[in-house]
């Protein structure tokens, strides 16, 4: 009668020598990969991500641990959940064999709490291999477009289907081995495996048993040395990822210190802050941030699946050089390697960006995988190499010297309310002002917008507000400016607006913008300008649920709402509009098939409302035409830049649907 399987007769003492050699090796070797990846992020700029700790370790449970991000896409959060949880608990597992085949009879949980996680582990490995089948059967019969296929991925789920299943066989060939009698009530998986083997010989089941044993620690070792150079890396980054997030609100790019930085954005990866190599580390290349991304969708240069993935390999081929110069070795110049901008990525790919944000939203590990970086390669090229689109030049000229990039002149802001009941602050004196009504660039300059501006007085008249504006003392906010690299000229402009509005004690400020409302509210705040902003529509629907204003003249039509990006996506603010849209009596609203965080972007964000769009399709063609798909007579806006681009489109393409500012419709409909 052969001894029952176990650790001790899969290896007695020479192969527990060999065994203890391996895992030696195997935790030297991954102490070896992490360290290089460690040293490489040390080299990446400063970047202060240890604040907030409590909110940190929410957000990490909510996110990594629940991964709540992962069920907007249902069938594949589910089959997710089940592969991360089982590691999750296998993790003990793991743990207790490795020590135990160096220690005979070691039990990391003994007694009642080993028989519970027992069962808990049986379950679990079933519901892995139950997701791993998930997985399996959506890449092989209903992949979606944003995955590619990858042979990486195909190993890696053989891999974990492997561990499950040596685990099961190897339990279940020892409890066959002990013959009639012996149940395993805390292990039904290993229960009915064992069933199948009962009739196998003592010689099969110890064999099978030893097999199994050193198969499953073998592809244990072998899964935790894989990982560092696998796209897979993302299972052992993505946690620290989600830990080290940006909390600072979403419309916020970070600014430089002018006077004190050396080098202006990011020629080499080493330019990039260590959390901006991290997520070139942890990119998942699951392609959510490309199914709503305007540029993926109309044929530019930039995917920014793709592009976080250059990021990483540059940071990759970069990585002898780094070390070599921290070890003191070298300088960490480029030598053989390719350049980040011109060779890893193209100058239209980083121009191409309309920095809209649906990548940030759609990423479930908190990459960001576009905005942040193409920022401060844009800032690179235009502060550094002072070199960006011809078209850019007019608009940089007019922001700097007539504070606006249609350069028209200063002295003409506040002709738009001529004829209007409007004061401007200088005027006010003393009189109490419940608000400040910024203008902005397109509401004092662009025709359609300045209609909008008299719309928003009018209604503002109506309900009572006292408000007034800055008319001459108004400049440029300075959000193309920034987000087109020019971070010198946003900082000037953003120091003078400061300065006027602290001047006047300034605290609620209302505008028709987005950009402006994302950049007073969320971008000042970095130089001594912390106010309370709104946007118009959120104001008039306070006004309207308060009863002060009384929307009473029926509006006959069909309607849907395009969600402007710094509004919505950037700034959440997605129900104001729609409220108001709602209130207006025999207005029917319905919802885009791309509505809301999944909203498609008019294609003017990131400065591109002052570049041609010479590559692929038209970005705001693309838009007008799933709105006039939609079938509605009309379509909501609640941005200037937006009103323009698919106003265009419009006459462009030739559709019916006629666009309409939610703030015009209001006011049509105060009769």
């Amino acid at each position: 009668m052969l001894p029952l399987p176990t650790e001790s007769t899969v290896l007695g003492l020479p192969g527990r020598v060999v065994f203890g050699l391996l895992v030696l090796a195997a935790i030297g070797a991954f102490a070896y990969s992490i360290s290089r990846r460690v040293r490489v992020l040390l080299a990446g700029r400063p970047d202060d991500r240890f604040t907030r700790i409590p909110k940190r370790i929410l957000r990490t449970l909510q996110y990594a641990f629940a991964q709540r991000r992962m069920f907007r896409d249902p069938y594949a959060g589910f089959f997710h959940i089940l592969i991360f949880s089982g590691f999750v608990v296998l993790t003990v597992r793991s743990i207790e064999l490795v020590v135990e085949g160096l220690v005979p009879g070691f039990m990391l949980l003994p007694g009642a709490a080993g028989n519970a996680y027992t069962l808990i582990k049986d379950v679990f490995e079933v519901l892995v291999l139950v997701g791993v089948g998930l997985a399996v059967f959506r890449r092989l019969f209903a992949r979606p477009k944003r995955l590619d296929l990858s042979m990486d991925a195909w190993l890696i789920l053989f891999l974990i289907a492997y561990l499950m299943i040596t685990d099961l066989v190897a339990e279940a060939a020892r409890v066959a081995a002990a013959g009639p009698g012996t149940t395993s009530a805390w292990a039904p998986a290993v229960a009915a495996i064992a069933a199948r083997l009962a009739g196998a010989s003592p010689t099969r089941l110890q064999s099978l048993y030893g097999f199994c044993w050193w198969t499953h620690l073998l592809d244990l070792l072998f899964f935790a040395n894989y990982l560092p150079y696998s796209k897979h890396f993302h299972i052992i980054t993505s946690i620290p990822n989600v830990f080290f997030m940006n909390l600072q609100p979403m419309g916020r790019l970070t600014p430089i210190d002018l006077e004190n930085t050396e080098r202006f954005g990011a020629q080499r990866v080493e330019d990039f802050t260590w959390k901006q190599m991290l997520d070139g580390y942890t990119c998942t290349e699951c392609g959510r941030c490309r199914v709503v991304c305007p540029t993926a969708l109309t044929g530019k240069p930039l995917d920014p699946k793709i592009f976080i993935g250059r990021v990483r390999d540059a940071v990759y081929e970069a990585t002898p050089g780094i070390l070599s110069a921290a070890d003191g070795r070298g300088n960490g110049a480029p030598g053989g390697r390719r350049d980040l901008i011109g060779g890893w990525i193209s100058e239209d790919t980083i121009w191409a960006c309309t920095m809209c944000g649906f990548c940030t939203t759609a990423c479930p590990v908190f990459i960001i995988p576009a905005v942040d970086k193409i920022a401060e390669m844009r800032r690179y090229l235009v502060l550094d190499r002072a070199e960006f689109p011809k078209e850019v030049q007019n608009a940089f000229k007019g922001m700097e010297t007539n504070g606006n990039p249609w350069n028209i002149s200063a002295a003409s802001r506040a002709d738009w309310a001529e004829g209007l009941d409007v004061v401007t602050m200088a005027e006010a004196g003393e009189r109490q002002i419940e608000v400040l009504f910024w203008v902005g660039c397109a509401g004092s300059y662009e025709d359609r917008a300045k209609r909008v501006s008299k719309a928003f007085v009018e209604l503002l008249n109506a309900a009572g507000v006292s408000f007034a504006i800055l008319g001459g003392e108004e400049t440029c906010t300075g959000d193309s400016a920034r987000r087109m690299g020019n971070e010198y000229l946003f900082q000037m402009l953003a120091q003078q607006n400061v300065e006027t509005l602290n001047n006047y004690k300034i605290r609620r400020i209302v505008t028709n913008c987005p950009h402006c409302f994302n950049t007073i509210g969320n971008e000042y705040r970095d130089f001594g300008g912390s106010y309370e902003v709104v946007h118009g529509t959120q104001l008039v629907a306070e006004l309207v649920a308060a009863g002060r204003l009384k929307l009473t003249t029926p509006i006959a039509d069909t309607i849907a709402f395009h969600d402007p990006c710094y509004l919505g996506r950037y700034n959440g603010a997605y129900e104001a509009p729609r409220q108001i849209l709602r209130a207006i009596p025999g207005l029917e609203v319905t919802e885009l098939p791309r509505s809301r965080e999944r909203g498609l972007c008019c294609g003017a964000g990131g400065g591109r409302m002052w570049m041609e769009e010479k590559l692929g399709e038209r970005i705001n063609q693309t838009r007008m035409r799933e709105i006039a798909d939609a079938g509605t007579g009309a379509v909501g806006v609640s941005c200037p830049f937006c009103m323009v681009m698919i106003g265009n489109a419009k006459d462009e393409i030739g559709v019916a649907t006629q666009p309409f500012d939610v703030i015009e419709l209001a006011r049509r409909a105060m009769g």
